[in-house]
């Protein structure tokens, strides 16, 4: 039997309007995009096959940046040539880069598989010869969530979506083949900004997409166009009812769970365990009283229904606040703007008031999150200290940032004991860095579409804000290696996953109750058929280590990543997946790269380069909302010229003439040489030295000796030194002040500990910057965490 599924209400026929690129009807080297699911016990795992062609005269190189679920764990790769196949190994991500490019130049057909964010990933497939076809596919898996109405969702992405980059271009060749510059603040902007395709053109990529739900299950509603085919009491099998659908936003199957699977279990496979653990009931519980900053999001990406969608979702979590609570309200975009009245009592004449001035608010400018969660976070400092009550910030945002780690090494440092909540609102949400937030900051996040049902979607979010059921759980048993390492805490209907290994027996889980009381669970763990929990554990694993590195870089943390990803087979930034054939088809190995341009996601009503200027689309520094207000000028550039969809050039190189036509800049600088990148290598490693001996109390000369020779190297190469402007202000300020406090007194402790975090960022920007010779960074991928 055949049915179709309702769709989730959000509302169709939007106008895609202009991308960066028109391809004058070129073909384009992306055929079809296949994505099937299984899915038990809310454990998914999703196969996606992606068909390239070469409809060119010469052999190519084919370049695909797409999107996967955030967190998800990548455990398979592998390429297949007509009926072979040949599977991917996964490497280092700098030696399987390296085996990929010699595989090329060697005449090979070869793929390698990237990943830059937690949900973007880049794959290129080389030596495609001229009509050929070639298939990648991997394999990856994730937990589902569970909300409190017992429904739980599998969302499928299948577009990467602009996002906003600030800092200053950095003078060198850059790490991938997008159009917007790598930068001092995104050092890998380059790989995660794909060109997009212009308006009413047809990319011709057909997408195929099946769904299996095991288990019991009702209520099925869907994003796009669907049929279920029923295949068994318990199992059904749900696809899309036209291959013509674009890849424009993400897919989103919605359900209602029953039975066995609303309850908290233990399943185990292979010596590996996957808990889910329910909160207890506790209707009618008022918990702490609580204040709560809103933080708006309201840059340019905003535009059209998602600004409406995001205003009207804050003006709805206001209504869920208690007459116990205060509540402040900030909208951002370059410029921070405040509701007046600061933190104000959540009375009706205030809240009234809040969603007045929601509804004023309009989208404009960039994404400037860093510094809009630095004034939330300094205002909850203010605003609670001493006061007995819950700081909490609510993050209203699509997440479109290229910068995610300065916002999330900002939240590490500066938290303290406030939690913070993330409501995603997009048809092409970032889901990895916004559930990353989330988690570091001790809240949840929930994901909503622009015009969807926003009452029925935020119902529960408005009880989850603030104090969780359920605080400081331990796991007892024989179990070992926890990951997530700090178990989450219970918020009202969500349960909290944690994965582990376990030799056997019951798992005991306790904790507090809000409002006094033991928590306390018994279970039986439950043998299931699922691969996918090994990979999850990993994957869980690397997230915390993954935080540790943001904030220590340590190589001992990095390799330890490595070595975890190499054997539980699961694709990191510092790994990467890599499939060479054996086969010689391109003798010679000279290849054209074609870069496959990708949709504007549904609903954006922006231009991705419209009403940004001419300097901010090159990469300049930005004002900060902290500070006056931008005195950019308001109109912007004119709308970037047409120019085909295509580049050349060796791996890694930026298409610079592609560039020049979006931006139109000037001619770069000459790049820096091998030799002054080892000068300044060398000379910043040997100032790094000098400034921890004068710390343990060494004489100021040698710190000064030091700054002079790295000031001596940098002016040796314009190149370097415009792209490390916090290293030159370090020196030129900081470093003089210490030297002058060290020739005038011992070590001042203090004042060390005052400009370390100063010369942590300087050593980050310097070391992106750096590089071998006609090449990237090689780390740039270390930055981006």
């Amino acid at each position: 039997m055949t049915l179709a599924i309702p769709m989730v209400d959000i509302p169709s026929g939007a106008t895609r309007l202009l991308g960066s690129l028109s391809t004058k009807g070129q073909p384009l080297p992306l055929q079809r995009v296949d994505l099937r699911a299984r899915v038990i016990d809310r454990v998914a795992e999703v196969t996606v096959e992606e068909k390239f062609g070469n409809p060119f005269s010469d052999p190519i190189e084919a370049v695909y940046v797409f999107p996967l679920a955030g967190g998800s764990a990548v455990s398979r790769f592998e390429m297949q040539i007509g009926q072979r196949v040949v599977r991917g190994r996964i490497e280092e991500r700098g030696q399987a880069r390296r085996e990929y490019a010699e595989a090329l130049d060697q005449g090979k057909r070869a793929a390698l598989l990237e990943q830059e964010r937690d949900d973007v990933f880049t794959v290129q497939v080389g030596n495609v010869m001229p009509g050929d076809e070639v298939s990648v596919r991997l394999t990856y898996s994730e937990r589902l969530p569970f909300f409190e109405d017992g429904r739980t969702e599998l969302r499928l992405p299948l577009v990467v979506a602009p996002r906003y980059v600030a800092g200053e271009e950095l003078p060198r060749a850059q790490a991938g083949h997008g159009v917007v510059r790598d930068t001092a603040s995104v050092a890998d902007a380059s790989r995660i900004s794909p060109p997009r395709l212009a308006k009413g053109f047809d990319p011709k990529v057909s997408l195929a997409m099946e769904v299996e739900l095991f288990g019991g299950f009702s209520d099925l509603a869907c994003s796009q166009h669907a049929v279920r085919t029923s295949s068994g009491p318990e199992s059904a099998r749900v696809s899309l009812s036209r291959e013509r659908e674009p890849l424009d936003r993400d897919f989103v199957l919605r359900w209602r769970l029953a039975g066995e699977q609303v309850k908290s279990q233990v399943l185990v496979h292979g010596g590996f365990a996957l808990l889910s653990v329910l909160p207890p009931a506790r209707d009618g519980f008022l918990g702490a009283a609580r204040d709560v900053v809103f933080v708006v999001d309201r840059s340019g990406s905003m535009q059209g229904p998602k600004m409406a969608s995001a205003s009207r979702a804050c003006a709805l979590l206001l209504r869920t606040l208690g007459p116990r609570d205060r509540f402040a309200v900030l909208a951002f975009d370059e410029v921070v703007e405040w509701m007046p009245g600061g933190l104000q009592q959540a009375d009706e004449g205030a809240l009234e008031r809040g969603e007045k001035w929601l509804r004023r608010i309009d989208a404009r400018g960039g994404t400037e999150l860093d510094s809009a969660m630095a004034e939330a976070l300094q205002q909850i400092r203010l605003g609670t200290e001493g006061g007995g009550r819950v700081p909490v910030v609510v993050l209203l945002t699509d997440g479109q940032v290229g910068d995610e780690s300065s916002v999330l090494k900002r939240l590490q440092a500066e938290l303290g004991g406030t939690r913070v909540f993330a409501v995603g609102v997009d048809t092409a949400v970032n889901d990895g860095f916004l559930r990353r937030l989330a988690a570091i900051g001790g809240g949840t996040s929930t994901f909503v579409e622009p015009g969807a049902r926003l009452e029925e979607a935020l119902e529960a979010v408005g009880r989850e804000i603030g104090a969780p059921l359920v605080t400081e759980l331990r796991l007892s048993g024989d179990v070992a290696d926890i990951a997530p390492a700090r178990v989450p805490d219970l918020f009202a209907g969500r349960p909290s996953t944690v994965f582990f290994r376990l030799s056997g027996g019951p798992v005991k889980v306790t904790g507090k109750l809000a409002g006094g009381g033991r928590f306390e669970q018994e279970i039986e763990p439950r043998e299931a058929p699922m691969a996918a929990i090994d990979h999850l554990w990993a994957r869980a694993r690397i997230a915390d280590m993954e935080d540790e590195f943001r904030g220590s870089r340590s190589d001992a943390v990095k390799k330890e990543i490595v070595a975890i990803s190499i054997r539980h087979t699961v694709l990191t930034r510092f790994t990467a997946f890599v499939v060479t054939d054996d086969q010689v088809v391109n003798a010679g190995g000279s290849r054209r790269t074609v870069v496959q341009p990708v949709e504007m996601p549904a609903e954006w009503e922006m231009d991705p380069m419209a009403g940004i200027p001419l300097t901010r689309a090159r990469g300049l520094v930005l004002s900060s909302p902290v500070r006056a207000a931008s005195t950019y000028p308001a109109g912007g550039t004119s709308r970037m010229p047409t120019v085909k969809a295509q580049a050349s050039g060796a791996m890694g190189r930026f298409p610079s003439k592609l560039m020049d036509a979006l931006i139109r800049q000037p001619p770069r600088d000459e790049a820096a040489t091998a030799e002054q990148r080892e000068k300044v290598q060398q000379a910043l490693e040997a100032f790094l030295r000098a400034f921890a001996a004068a710390k343990a109390g060494a004489a100021a000369a040698q710190l000064e000796q030091a700054r002079i020779e790295l000031l001596r190297a940098l002016g040796e190469s314009l190149a370097i030194a415009t792209a490390v402007p916090l290293l030159q202000a370090f020196l030129r300020g900081a470093a003089v002040e210490l030297v002058a406090a060290l020739t005038a007194s011992a070590p001042d402790s203090a004042l060390f500990a005052r400009h370390a975090r100063a010369l942590d960022e300087a050593r980050e920007q310097a070391r992106a910057a750096l590089g071998a010779a006609n090449a990237p960074a090689g780390s740039f991928w270390e930055s981006s965490i």
